[in-house]
C-alpha cells in the first residue's frame, strides 16, 4: 500500500458497526490505516486486533502519514493485539464474555479521556469450522444491536477466499454497513447501508485525488428510487438520506 495523506474516503459515526469484505492485506491495509489514523485524529482509543504481519505494516503506515505511534502507544490511543490474547481469553470463543469486555472497554475508553473506542477485528481464524462460523455471526448480531447510540465504532476483518459464500452473506445481514472492493484491481470501493427496506451504494474512486461519491438507492418492493454524485462523502450519504425519507 502507498498511504496518502487524505482521511478515510468513507467515514464512519459513532454507533457503526461495520463489515469489510478483503481479497488481499494490500486492500485490507487501505482501509484500515485511514480508518486508525481518522480516530487518533478524533481523540478516540483504538483497539486494533490483528494478524503480526498486518499489524507491523500498519504501524509503518500510520508513521508514514505523520502519526507518532510511539507515543500513541504509550498513552493507550493505540493498541495493537493478536486473535488469540482477545477472542481467546478462556481458552474458547465465548459471544457473551466478549460481550462483556466490548462493554467494559467503552465504558474504560469513556472514563479515561477517549471521544469514544474505536476497534478493528481480524475474524480470519472462525473460517476453520462451522461451529466458529456459527458462534462468530451470533457474535455479530450482539454486537449490531449494541452499538447503535455507543460511543464505539467496530469495523470486523473477512478475507473473501476463506469463507464459504453461505457465512459470508450471514455476515452481511448481522450488519447494516458493509465495505467491499467492487472486483480485483479495481480503484473504486463501495459502502453499502441496509436500512430496512432500503439499500444504499456510496461508491468512491479510491484511486483519484478529486473524489466523487456517486450513489443509488434502492426499496426492496419499489425498486430503484434515485441516484446522483457528490463530490464529498458527507453530501451523498446526506442526500440518500432524503431519498429513503
Amino acid at each position: 500500500m502507498k498511504p496518502d495523506t487524505h482521511a478515510s474516503f468513507f467515514r464512519f459515526e459513532h454507533g457503526n458497526h461495520v463489515c469489510v469484505f478483503y481479497r488481499d492485506e494490500e486492500h485490507l491495509l487501505s482501509v484500515l490505516t485511514p480508518y486508525v489514523a481518522e480516530g487518533l485524529r478524533q481523540g478516540e482509543r483504538c483497539f486494533c486486533v490483528q494478524k503480526p504481519r498486518v499489524a507491523k505494516k500498519l504501524l509503518y503506515d500510520l508513521r508514514f502519514l505523520g502519526i507518532d505511534t510511539d507515543n500513541e502507544i504509550k498513552r493507550g490511543a493505540l493498541e495493537l493485539h493478536l486473535a488469540e490474547d482477545v477472542y481467546f481469553q478462556t481458552g474458547k470463543f465465548e459471544p457473551g464474555a466478549m460481550m462483556k469486555l466490548l462493554e467494559q472497554a467503552i465504558d474504560t475508553s469513556v472514563r479515561r479521556g477517549f471521544t469514544a473506542f474505536r476497534s478493528a477485528g481480524e475474524l480470519s481464524w472462525a473460517a476453520k469450522g462451522r461451529q466458529e462460523c456459527d458462534q462468530v455471526v451470533g457474535y455479530e448480531k450482539l454486537v449490531e444491536a449494541y452499538y447503535p447510540e455507543r460511543p464505539a465504532i467496530g469495523m470486523c476483518q473477512y478475507p473473501i477466499a476463506e469463507f464459504p459464500a453461505d457465512v459470508l452473506q450471514s455476515v452481511l445481514d448481522a450488519h447494516q454497513l458493509s465495505l467491499r472492493e467492487a472486483a480485483p484491481g479495481s480503484r473504486h470501493s463501495s459502502l453499502y447501508v441496509c436500512q430496512g427496506e432500503f439499500r444504499v451504494e456510496i461508491v468512491a474512486d479510491t484511486r483519484t485525488d478529486s473524489s466523487q461519491f456517486d450513489f443509488v438507492v434502492q426499496h426492496r418492493s419499489k425498486g430503484l428510487l434515485g441516484w446522483g454524485a457528490e463530490r464529498a462523502f458527507d453530501a451523498a450519504k446526506a442526500r440518500a438520506s432524503a431519498l429513503m425519507s
